[in-house]
């Protein structure tokens, strides 16, 4: 028994010998290990257990992962990109801004503005802190004991108090005080007063800009809004019976919503009918036109913009074309079949994407191909950065990348067979059955077994060794047909 062991750990330590070649590395010892390095080219690239732990190092940057635990991709500027358990937390770091997020529930963005920074830190719904730095302003709210928020729920500033009982808000230098929200409410500003007591009835008004009234919300409503402009707008409501909109720009009809709706869009020029919306509905008119009768036929276009449906859900194509852009996108039930394509008229750019739910993915884009078996979440999450690092590369057991010049790269099982063709050289492994190598000066090595027997052939004549020794055997010259290439 002890010496089946050590044989065993023998031919695993012959299978994990680096193959060189010019200044390439690679070593192979399928599943356990894979390590690939090109020291032209600054690439370090170590792999355990197939896909799950991964260490990759180039010129530009480094990757680490522990799928599907974590995630970390680093630059040479100083940002970090780092997913734990995507989408539970994710970190983002640069020169001037650091960024986290887990589910959206607790978040933070501190740096400065010119970053595109908010500078602001929340445990939703509960803590609130950030503050303006515009103003060196700071705010904090614990929910719903009491602070103040803001930049959040489209108002310029809240103030509360053991929420609902009392808040304030600030919106474009209107005051509204509230008790118990949303039943009590005061409204105050320049030229602005207002109340409500909802859902019976409420009024505002400012002067020269709206006016604004309900009574049994949402059933009897009447506004008047932009005075101000050269679109006002003028709104009557006795819903679901009857609602209607008028302005210099545009008019709306509805009796006994959704039953019937029109609108008449004298700016953009067209013509809407709706009958039971969202299910039938005819448009004419220059910038948009179209017909939908749901769930069968749908043929719509607004400006650039062309939707079809054929017998929703089944098959959706959309489509937009400008000057200067053009895309196209074909859907199967939603996410079953996705085929999306997209050109840059003036630079020839192009992009295309094709996802077949769960069976597999394709991209091209820049002139690169990829094709992957299979395609689990790629479909509903196209080219996210947390799925594409935590979580595709668990179950993409084929991969396959190209491009226009020739050069090739496929992997089966995590490289338990893989091939890579660059230029002029060529190498390919069955682990651990067969390897071949070729080099561009059109050296060619075939080994079987790690090693077991191995056959070279080259410009100095061509050799056989066996049994992992370190020795050859000359076979004489190359043939001519080999040293025609070889030269």
């Amino acid at each position: 028994m002890r010496g089946i062991v050590l044989s065993c750990v023998f031919l695993l330590c012959l299978t994990v010998l680096p193959v060189r070649a010019d200044d390439s590395t690679i070593l192979n010892a399928w599943p356990l290990l894979d390590y690939r390095a090109d020291e032209q080219l600054g690439y370090h690239s170590l792999h355990l257990l197939g896909p799950l732990v991964k260490h990759e190092f180039t010129g530009d940057g480094s990757i680490s992962a522990l799928r599907p635990l974590f995630y970390r991709q680093a630059d040479t500027a100083g940002g970090t990109n780092l997913d734990v358990m995507y989408p539970l937390w994710s970190y983002r770091t640069a020169p001037d801004n650091k960024r986290f997020n887990a589910i959206h529930l607790l978040s933070g963005d501190f740096g400065s503005r010119e970053s595109g920074s908010s500078n602001r830190f929340h445990l939703f719904p509960f803590l609130f802190y950030g503050s303006e730095q515009q103003k060196g302003e700071g705010y904090f709210a614990l929910f719903p004991v009491g602070g103040t928020i803001k930049g959040w729920f489209g108002r310029d500033a809240i103030h509360f108090a053991l929420f609902p009982l009392y808040s304030r808000t600030y919106q474009k230098g209107r005051r509204t005080d509230n008790l118990l929200w949303p039943f009590f409410a005061k409204i105050s500003g320049e030229d602005e007063s207002g109340f409500k007591i909802w859902p019976l009835y409420g009024q505002s008004r400012k002067t020269g800009v709206y006016s604004k009234r309900f009574f049994l919300w949402p059933i009897f409503f009447s506004e008047e809004n932009k005075l101000d402009t050269d679109n006002p707008t003028r709104k009557r409501a006795a819903w679901p019976l009857y609602v209607s909109s008028e302005s210099p720009q545009e008019s709306y009809h509805s009796l006994f919503w959704p039953f019937f709706s029109r609108i008449e869009n004298r700016s953009k020029a067209y013509t809407e009918w709706s009958l039971l919306w969202p299910l039938v509905r005819i448009t004419q008119g220059e910038t948009r036109h179209g017909v939908r009768v749901l769930p069968f036929y749908a043929d719509e276009t607004a400006a650039a913009y062309r939707k079809r449906w054929f017998g929703w859900p089944l098959y959706k194509i959309e489509e937009t074309q400008t000057d200067r852009f053009y895309r196209v996108r074909h859907r199967v039930l939603f996410f079953l079949y996705s085929a999306l394509e997209e050109r840059q008229i003036e630079t020839g750019m192009e992009k295309r994407r094709v996802d077949f739910w769960p069976l597999f993915g394709y991209s091209r884009k820049q002139g690169v191909s990829h094709l992957h078996v299979f395609s689990l979440l790629e479909p509903f999450f196209p080219e996210n950065r947390g799925v594409e690092g935590c979580w595709a590369p668990l179950w993409r057991i084929y991969q396959q990348k190209w491009d226009t010049r020739g050069n090739k790269v496929i992997s089966l099982f995590w490289n338990l067979y893989w091939l890579e063709k660059r230029e002029d050289a060529l190498a390919w492994e069955l682990f651990p059955l067969l390897e071949y190598r070729r080099d561009h000066l059109q050296e060619r090595d075939l080994s079987f077994l790690k090693g077991l027997l191995h056959y070279h052939s080259g410009a100095d004549g061509r050799s056989l060794r066996l049994f992992y020794l370190p020795w050859s055997l000359p076979l004489g010259e190359t043939p001519a047909d080999e040293a025609d290439q070889v030269k």
